[in-house]
């Protein structure tokens, strides 16, 4: 995360905390979150079969997330992101040219379970929490011919359009990761985190992880 990303975090936090430091208790207990998520996910490098790779560029991400407060210090719930950042793949062909190099952009999808554990039960909270579900990655890339296909549309009229199929596979993701959570007693609370994200992967020689700073803004309800 960029550092004026990072003083961005802290002073709002700040501001937030010195609101509800008055408060000396919370009230999260049998209310739902559902918040909004900036992602700054870092770069990675992945090395697969006879000297293959994919470069992935760091980018800044977005996201939703919905939890359920079971009480003060416990939440459930689901967690929505999207990510497109650039990447550069090395081929190694079979034919005597050798590797060559492909850019483009990445777009990853992400839905998964999470559980969130509060330390305090106060307005101002150190948290862990741990995530599991799916990750899409799409490539871009077509992998065949364009499908070609005419059709009556009730406002265009009559259209012809194509189609490109891309590389794309969905994968089992997990991660954890460590925060500070204030709430600031009007229905608003604040999260900062850092965390780890792995990615399974079936053809490079491990998976892929990425170091990823949440700033979330959260509406309780």
């Amino acid at each position: 995360m960029n550092r004026y990303s990072l003083y961005f975090a802290f002073i709002v936090l700040a501001f937030a905390a010195d609101h509800a430091i008055a408060q000396s208790t919370s009230d999260r207990a049998g209310s739902w979150d559902f918040g909004i998520m900036a992602m700054d996910q870092s770069s990675e490098t992945l090395l697969g079969q006879e000297g293959s790779s994919l470069d992935i560029a760091g980018r800044l991400g977005w996201g939703i997330t919905a939890l359920y407060n079971i009480n003060d210090h416990f939440a459930a719930g689901l967690d929505f992101g999207w990510n497109r950042p650039n990447y550069t793949a090395t081929r190694v062909l079979d034919d005597p040219s050798g590797p060559n190099s492909v850019s483009s952009k990445l777009d990853m999808f992400s839905y998964e379970f999470k559980g969130v554990f509060h330390l305090i039960d106060g307005p101002i909270t150190p948290f862990v929490e741990a995530s599991a579900g799916w990750t899409n990655m799409d490539s871009n890339i077509p992998d065949g011919p364009p499908t070609s296909g005419c059709w009556w549309d009730p406002w265009w009229g009559y259209i012809c359009d194509g189609f490109y199929s891309t590389y794309s596979k969905t994968r089992f993701s997990y991660g954890g990761a460590l925060g500070l959570r204030v709430d600031t007693g009007n229905g608003i609370g604040i999260k900062a985190s850092y965390g780890v994200k792995e990615i399974d992967t079936s053809n490079a020689t491990e998976g892929a992880s990425f170091e990823v700073w949440r700033l979330e803004l959260l509406w309780q309800f």
